[in-house]
């Protein structure tokens, strides 16, 4: 039969004839014999095109062949519907193979990643780790700017930091800065420095839930949790880029918000570590842990069903928070205040000192 040729290596479609001697599909050029193909029948793959007639093809080879549909079957031996299930059962094969790949990524991204982390934060150098969370610094206090620095208030709440990072075994020096921010919060960089909102210290009622919260975080810093979380983000964010081109398409954020559900149990797991070092942390330094647990059982809605409240900590990053609190009560030994009540009066104000507003020019237009 005759057919068209497209050799993958030159944009010319040469006019062919076709044989199918002893299983092998024979193809000749009419004008050039020396161009031609010899392709084994049974791994010749046929797309119906529609024009109605068949594109063969042959694994990843480039060439193609293009024949009538009626003429291919007769001299190939095959029916329409033979044809049709090789094509399904390509399709399957190919959609099975998706299938195995996304899993063995998925297993990756949600299984192997985590794993890693641990050990990949705990071999991190420290000077590494410390220039990670310089840069990382600069891109919060973008949307979230800092507190004036070059006051008391600041310099008391440096100094805290500094005080309990020297009851932990931090690689990096313990260095703490107030942000403005609308929410309370706080929460520790790569590389030992650890950023509290303002809100969050307006929330304290005492010097002691502030150390409370900072031992918590400092916590974090020694044994390398944030490092771990760092790690965590960065191989799936390779992974997942290697996977849907990069970006921040739906295909994405779906993944990403999977793997966030993913790794919630292993994220109280650290917070609950944290919450236990932070405790010997305060012993250490002779403060009281009654405001770790005032603190946490202020945030605690006791009145929540504790059913609820148990089945709603598996959608929480955090362990329960009363159940933090009970833990925290547990534990409470006397000791001094972490600050004087002159000192955390000054402190408290850390976020409300503001520049004062520059003098109008003179030469302004009036």
């Amino acid at each position: 039969m005759q057919g068209q040729l497209f050799d993958g290596r030159t944009a010319r479609p040469w006019s062919v004839t076709i044989q199918v001697e002893n299983g092998r599909v024979v193809v000749r050029a009419v004008e050039e014999p020396s161009v031609g193909l010899d392709w084994p029948l049974r791994e010749v793959r046929e797309t119906l095109r529609s024009d109605g007639r068949y594109s063969l093809s042959r694994g990843d080879e480039d060439a193609r062949l293009i024949v009538e549909a009626e003429g291919w079957r007769a001299l190939a031996g095959r029916s329409h519907g033979e044809i049709k299930r090789r094509g399904r059962g390509r399709e399957w094969a190919l959609v099975g193979g998706l299938v195995g790949a996304g899993l063995a990524v998925a297993a990756v991204v949600f299984i192997g990643v985590p794993m890693a982390a641990g050990p990949l934060a705990r071999h991190t150098p420290p000077e590494l780790e410390a220039r990670f969370g310089v840069s990382m610094e600069k891109q919060l206090t973008v949307p979230f700017r800092p507190c004036k620095t070059d006051t008391e208030a600041a310099q008391l709440l440096s100094d805290l930091g500094e005080r309990l990072g020297k009851a932990a075994d931090a690689p990096f020096p313990i260095r703490v800065r107030a942000i403005r921010a609308p929410f309370v919060n706080a929460f520790a960089l790569p590389g030992g420095t650890i950023l509290v909102t303002g809100r969050l210290i307006e929330e304290a009622r005492g010097p002691d839930e502030l150390a409370a919260v900072l031992a918590h975080e400092i916590a974090h810093v020694e044994r390398r949790h944030v490092m771990q979380a760092a790690w965590r983000a960065m191989g799936a964010g390779l992974l997942l880029d290697a996977v849907v081109g990069g970006g921040s398409g739906a295909g994405q954020q779906l993944v990403v918000l999977a793997g966030g559900f993913a790794d919630h149990r292993f994220s109280r797991t650290l917070e609950a570590e944290a919450d236990d070092r932070a405790i010997q942390i305060l012993h250490a330094q002779n403060i009281s842990t009654q405001g770790m647990a005032d603190f946490f059982d202020r945030l605690a809605n006791r009145g929540d069903d504790p059913r609820l409240r148990q089945a709603a900590e598996w959608f929480q990053t955090h362990p329960d928070t009363a159940g933090r609190a009970d833990k925290a009560k547990r534990a409470i030994r006397p000791g001094q205040p972490a600050l004087s009540d002159r000192d955390w009066a000054v402190l408290d104000r850390v976020c409300r000192v503001v520049d004062a507003p520059k003098p109008k020019s003179r030469n302004a237009v009036r």
